[in-house]
């Protein structure tokens, strides 16, 4: 079945039992049975619906990238410095959530893999892409109000989102005492230096 015509339910069950299973054994471990082991679905019941892993594991960014999309453009906070504040928020993954933790450790993991794999790029790149842009737009918005300093916009978008990317490799996969304290403290500061005097 094409996969652009994998009904959305059955594409959302799939994309989280590929969550469950990459958040526990990664992308290099992942197998269709380690996700059929985390599904409904039989290993040749997910084979009717996607022709490989790579595909399955496109669902599962397809349906990552909407929800944290949602979430970064239903940012609920007044003006560009609390709104710039929750989407670090947001990026900065609690390190005791070990499910989330867990999955942005295996977004992390597709990363790497990205520039040799052409199925994984268009997902991931989308997905980089909307929250560089979300930033971007807050950080124009904050100096076009006077809130921040004249700031390039994307330039602090692609620093704050190195920032919080650098997060997941140092806090959460490689489990660095109080690094993730640190970074929250310094992205604190760095939002401070921005803000008009």
């Amino acid at each position: 079945m094409p996969a652009d015509s994998v009904p959305p339910e059955q594409k959302a069950q799939i994309a989280h039992a590929v969550r469950k299973a990459l958040a526990k054994h990664g992308y290099a471990r992942l197998t269709t049975k380690k996700v059929a082991a985390e599904s409904e679905k039989s290993e040749a019941g997910l084979y009717y619906y996607y022709d490989s892993k790579d595909e399955m594991i496109v669902a599962f960014l397809d349906t990552s990238v909407d929800y944290l999309a949602r979430r970064l453009d239903e940012i609920d906070a007044d003006g560009p410095e609390a709104r710039l504040r929750a989407v670090c928020d947001i990026l900065l993954v609690d390190e005791t959530d070990d499910a989330a933790a867990g999955v942005n450790i295996a977004v992390m993991e597709l990363l790497s893999h990205a520039p040799h794999n052409e199925t994984l790029r268009e997902p991931l790149l989308r997905m980089e892409r909307h929250t560089l842009d979300v930033i971007a737009d807050i950080v124009r918005d904050g100096v076009e109000q006077d809130v921040f300093r004249d700031v390039d916009p994307e330039g602090t978008a692609a620093f704050v989102l190195s920032a919080t990317d650098g997060y997941t490799g140092f806090a959460l996969a490689l489990g660095m005492d109080g690094i993730g304290d640190r970074l929250r403290d310094a992205l604190d500061v760095y939002i401070d230096s921005i803000l008009a005097e």
